[in-house]
């Protein structure tokens, strides 16, 4: 609470007054620029109390003032520990008479309850207060902004010296034209091609600090500036000997796919097309590069490596027979990563530019982004590279697109190799990289699951357990969705004689392709670029076998069909025994393994113990509302076609349930300058199942409450997940799994799924209103192996006669 609110407003005027002086240069700059007079302004910098959180109002526009970015907490100096919030607004010579008449109806406003309280919570309501009341109230001073205030990445990376440097601007779509004069007026030199978002459009530019803070006053542009980032990638350059031999014995038994088979897309560093065990699969016309000078092939042998992992995994695995080898997928490739030498393309840029490239020729396709955005956040907020992945993914909501994108590596080099220490909490210091925080990414870790009989050294991680190097959203201070979504085998590394470093262990890494010399034929690779290769490989497989599936339904199943190893599990008994409780003990273990490993028995085979169920369907969010804003439309309830015999037979025999949401959003990059993540995803969904002791209207009238409450809250009245409601709804992929008694499952054969307010449903100007969006539902129950009955007969039967039964679409009361 201000104590003197008058005295704290004169304040507030006095700053305002200082920082708006320069609103005639800024809008003299701007004129010749070419902004339209009603939008010319500048902007200004609000900063909060001390130890108070800064309340900047929920509209896009920041209610009046254009919202530009927030800040949460950060300092220029790290040892200084963190400042206040601040957020910079842009103004106009009308925004501003309103926002003073309103600065000063605060100042004069004296609360009934003052008086009668010591203190009062600025959330707290209060009748007639005035606006922006909460902004005020938080605010300690209004500030000219200064080109540090637009920054928004770490500020370790913010250009310090007089010269040239590679800038990324957020800039606001309507005023694109002004931005192009503005840059065309200083002779500047733009850095790859724009990305478009839904009211954002990201730029690259060269130029110095002065140039882009002359950029920043003329063009009235400027949401947010980053440092330009590129891909690039890790790799263990070890060759293990004697492969020439092995190579002729591979190539004799190898079977090519199909023409028309579906496409792994190896996003790298090209690939050597001419190699024996590839050429079969990727011919000479399915070579691309980002950059149209670039060379088609593999200019530093980690593609080649992707490629090879793709095909056939771990070649190393393979039987030393005649048996065949089957490469079931065709491969494509793009070059992504500028070759030595050459000017880099921003991240952004290349894998777009990779998909616009592959998508000449209409396939089913998956891409394998084994690369990492150099440079980017690591704290889970999405960046350019993540926001144009996502972009890319949801494409136009119909025809979705499946990246399978590797979480980043933790750092390392012959001169500053991995340390033994950082094992120790599983990396938790090294957050996951960009662009694998994308919520529609499919992300992939590592994890160590050779075991050799007898290891030259130590091995780091104990079979089944994390990859040494492989990043980790424990880092994360907020957990906007759960990643990684699983890992997969990135091999493992040694302790070194002096106890403290580490080097990788070609005894435990994945054997696969190599580049263009002809006496190394195959090579070695590990790491989260191997875990990402096999994972893309895999899900090409699932397409083999299963064509028709969309690619929501392709991520689903490959979580759905993931476990957690013994290892794994180990970590988890071992943080509930140290007190840790439940929730976090399980939050811990997916931020570090993801759902675990996918199991290929049970993704693509059955077992009358287990029971896979599959929904693939669409439902409308949004209705057209009134001109605030779009409600909510409908949620569909599914009745499942369960083993009730079955079931009953099995009594209290513990079983497993597993549900599964996939879905893709339409992102809006400028919600996470403006701290709204929330706002982020065009909408979200959320799923539901029928509890025990209810029945389907009770169900129904329960999940149409819940939609009304909005945001879910913590329910201890259905236990037995592992993640529960107020949990597992984060991002676009939600999994949880429900252990308990077989007789309480019985009555569990519902579930629902619902909407959650997203940026679409913010305004009609998007005209968003009336579309559908797809998602896939996967349901499994599993008992045990032994007397665990027979769960398939039954719903077979079912099945059979009446297919899967979608009972009529209920409203969501508003």
């Amino acid at each position: 609470m201000v104590d003197n609110r008058a005295a704290h407003a004169v304040k507030l005027r006095k700053g305002l007054d200082a920082a708006t002086k320069l609103m005639a240069d800024y809008r003299s700059a701007q004129q010749r620029a070419g902004v339209p007079l009603s939008k010319r302004g500048m902007p200004v910098t609000v900063e909060a109390r001390p130890d108070i959180a800064l309340r900047v109002g929920q509209g896009r526009s920041g209610q009046g003032f254009a919202l530009l970015n927030v800040r949460r907490g950060q300092s220029v100096d790290p040892e200084r520990g963190p400042e206040n919030d601040q957020a910079t607004f842009f103004t106009t010579p009308s925004t501003l008479e309103t926002f003073r008449r309103h600065l000063e109806e605060y100042g004069a406003w004296v609360d009934p309850a003052d008086g009668l309280r010591n203190s009062v919570d600025i959330d707290q309501e209060a009748p007639g207060r005035p606006r922006r009341f909460k902004l005020f109230e938080s605010a300690e001073l209004i500030r000219p902004t200064t080109l540090l205030d637009l920054w928004t990445d770490r500020f370790d990376r913010y250009p310090r010296a007089r010269g040239n440097h590679s800038w990324e601007l957020w800039t606001r779509k309507d005023f694109q034209d002004s931005f192009d004069r503005a840059v065309e007026g200083l002779g500047l030199r733009g850095y790859g091609r724009p990305s478009e978002f839904i009211d954002t459009v990201v730029r690259g530019l060269i130029a110095t600090p002065a140039q882009i803070l002359e950029v920043v006053r003329a063009s009235a542009a400027v949401v947010g500036l980053r440092s330009a980032s590129t891909f690039a990638s890790d790799d263990q350059q070890l060759q293990p000997r004697d492969t020439a031999d092995m190579l002729r014995g591979l190539v004799g038994r190898v079977r090519w796919p199909r023409p028309d088979a579906p496409v792994v897309a190896v996003l790298d560093t090209g690939v050597h097309a001419r190699h024996a065990l590839i050429n079969g699969a990727l011919p000479t016309s399915r070579q691309f590069t980002a950059e149209g000078f670039w060379g088609t092939g593999d200019h530093h042998g980690h593609g080649t490596k992707m490629a090879g992992v793709a095909l056939y995994g771990d070649l190393a695995s393979v039987p030393m027979d005649s048996s065949p080898l089957r490469a079931e997928t065709r491969l494509e490739s793009v070059v992504v990563t500028a070759p030595e030498g050459a000017p880099p393309v921003p991240a952004r840029d290349a894998i777009r530019r990779a998909v616009d490239a592959v998508e000449g020729e209409r396939a089913i396709r998956v891409y394998c982004l084994a690369q990492t955005a150099a440079g980017e956040m690591e704290d889970g907020l999405p960046t350019s590279t993540s926001g144009v992945l996502d972009q890319l993914a949801y494409n136009d909501g119909i025809n979705t697109r499946l990246f399978c994108a590797a979480v980043g590596n933790v750092p390392h080099s012959d001169l500053e190799p991995y340390q033994v220490g950082y094992y120790a909490d599983r990396n938790s210091q090294f957050g996951i990289q960009s662009p694998a925080q994308a919520l529609n990414a499919l992300s992939v870790g590592a994890v160590s699951l050779k075991e050799v009989r007898r290891p030259r050294r130590t091995p780091v991680a104990p079979a089944g357990d994390l990859s040494p190097t492989s990043r980790t959203a424990q880092a994360w201070a907020k957990l906007h969705s759960h990643k990684p979504d699983i890992v997969m085998e990135g091999g493992n590394f040694t302790v070194d004689p002096d106890g403290v470093f580490c080097s990788p262990s070609s005894q435990h890494l994945v054997l696969t392709t190599s580049g263009p010399l002809p006496s190394d034929p195959l090579a070695l690779v590990g790491e989260t670029s191997a875990a990402t290769a096999a994972c893309a490989g895999l899900a090409g497989r699932l397409l083999v076998r299963y064509p028709n599936l969309r690619m929501e339904t392709v991520r689903a199943l490959m979580v759905h069909a993931a476990e957690w190893t013994p290892a794994m599990r180990a970590q988890f008994d071992a943080a509930r025994n140290s007190g840790l409780p439940r929730s976090e003990a399980f939050a811990r273990l997916i931020g570090r393994f993801g759902w675990g490993v996918p199991n290929e028995t049970r993704l693509f085979g059955s077992a009358r113990n287990a029971l896979t169920l599959m929904v693939e369907d669409t439902l409308e969010p949004y209705r057209r509302g009134d001109d605030s804003g779009l409600p909510l439309k409908e949620m569909k309830y599914f009745k499942l076609p369960w083993p009730e015999d079955a079931l009953r037979a099995l009594g209290a025999t513990p079983v497993e349930m597993r549900c599964t949401l996939s879905y893709f959003i339409e992102p809006d990059l400028h919600a996470v300058a403006r701290d709204r993540m929330e706002r982020y995803p065009s909408h979200r969904l959320r799923f539901d199942v029928k509890r025990y002791g209810e029945d389907d209207a009770q169900a129904q009238a329960r999940v149409n409450a819940l939609a009304d409450e909005g945001e879910p809250i913590e329910d201890t009245s259905d236990d037995g997940w592992v993640l529960g409601a107020a949990g597992r709804h984060r991002g676009t992929l939600h999994h949880d799994i429900w252990t308990g008694p077989a007789l309480r499952l019985v009555e569990r054969g519902g579930i629902s799924v619902l909407p959650v307010r997203g940026w679409w449903g913010d305004t009609r100007s998007f005209d968003r209103d009336g579309r559908s969006v797809n998602f896939s539902l996967v349901v499994s129950i599993r008992t045990p192996e032994a007397g665990g009955g027979d769960l398939f007969t039954e719903v077979a039967a079912k099945i059979e006669l009446a297919n899967l039964v979608e009972t009529p679409a209920a409203v969501v009361a508003t």
